[in-house]
């Protein structure tokens, strides 16, 4: 019997919601809280706690780091520039096997965003994104790729590398994950 690789973790999907400017920092806290603590907190009321900010909002890992913290959230952080993109598919595996999720920095449309990886199946991730299409019906929320078990996002493994290889800032936080426990 063929035994199909697949592991989520459960986010509220009530709170897939689409960002303010900015703001995917506090939005993937957001769903680190509903997941680990089983809690729904504004992620407008985290935006306004996150330090760490420099122009336009942006915000380095500290702040997002900080604001887990603040709640309570162990966070061990790692750079995994320097593992090959197999190693770096298991290691994200792995953590999300032992029900941690991971914030992650990548780049998408030239800009530096955070995501948040909830799950997997045998051909990529499943991510809570807070830029993801917004939904027509309801634009405070955003669609949901079709192969999400949980979360919004779906990316081939070839896909989110690419994206997660190019996310940082210059060479710092190249391939810059937080894994958030209790």
């Amino acid at each position: 019997m063929h035994h199909e690789i697949s592991r989520n973790l459960p986010l509220d999907a009530d709170l897939l919601y689409r960002q303010t400017l900015n703001n995917c920092g506090p939005y993937s806290v957001m769903a680190v809280i509903n997941i680990l603590k089983n809690e729904k907190i504004s992620p407008e009321l985290l935006a306004s706690e996150i330090s760490w900010r420099i122009y336009k909002n942006l915000t380095f890992p500290r702040g997002v780091v900080k604001l887990l913290n603040s709640y309570a959230i162990k966070t061990k952080e790692y750079v995994l520039k320097n593992k090959t993109e197999k190693e770096k598919i298991c290691w994200l595996q792995q953590t999300v096997d032992k029900g941690f999720p991971v914030i992650v920095l990548i780049k998408v449309h030239h800009i530096q965003h955070y995501v948040t990886v909830l799950g997997y199946d045998e051909n990529g991730f499943m991510l809570y994104d807070s830029l993801q299409e917004k939904n027509i019906e309801n634009p405070r929320k955003t669609v949901i790729d079709k192969k999400c078990r949980s979360g919004n996002r779906y990316y081939s493994y070839e896909e989110f590398l690419d994206l997660w290889d190019s996310g940082g800032y210059k060479l710092f936080f190249r391939n810059w994950a937080a894994v958030c426990s209790l």
